[in-house]
């Protein structure tokens, strides 16, 4: 004879016993939710493994925090769970976009190595460049050896960049 256990049982095990095959059991159960909550949200491939593995934290939460007496069912606690963890972490999510190929990489690497041609209309702009770009010298140091202003500096620099910008 096959007994089939129900949710309140399986959790009653867990909880009082620390019942290892009831919590493998509810694992293997509630998978194909996870995923289907996944895939109602819309998330970009790369986020599933990970949301998935939340979902699987998020089901041991809510085994443990469950309490019938509310008069829900276990799925319906664990559904809002789980929603309402994905949604916070959707929140947090970068708003950026990570390019898959790093082309865009090359025409910067190109810009770098033709950096020493570049040549700007102000002597200072240029010494400037030549000192904080390709020798990497710090502010500080260019201060000292320029007898400039470090706001001098820090113009010209911001001169050098808008110049790129538009370069690019």
């Amino acid at each position: 004879m096959i007994y089939v256990m129900n949710d309140y049982e399986l959790i009653y095990l867990i909880k009082t016993d620390g019942c290892e095959h009831a919590l493998t059991f509810m694992y293997q159960k509630y998978q194909k939710f996870i995923w289907k909550i996944i895939h109602q949200l819309h998330l970009e491939e790369k986020e599933h493994d990970d949301f998935h593995q939340e979902g699987l934290l998020m089901l041991l939460k809510a085994i443990q925090t469950f309490d019938e007496h509310y008069n829900k069912s276990f799925t319906k606690y664990f559904e809002l769970i789980l929603k309402r963890h994905f949604y916070g972490l959707m929140r947090r999510l970068p708003t950026y976009q990570l390019y898959e190929t790093t082309d865009f990489v090359k025409g910067f690497v190109l810009l770098e190595e033709e950096v020493e041609y570049l040549r700007f209309d102000s002597a200072l702009e240029q010494e400037v460049h030549d000192r904080y770009f390709i020798y990497e010298q710090s502010i500080k140091e260019i201060a000292e050896a320029t007898g400039l202003k470090t706001k001098q500096i820090y113009n010209a620099i911001y001169r050098i960049k808008e110049k790129y910008k538009i370069m690019i």
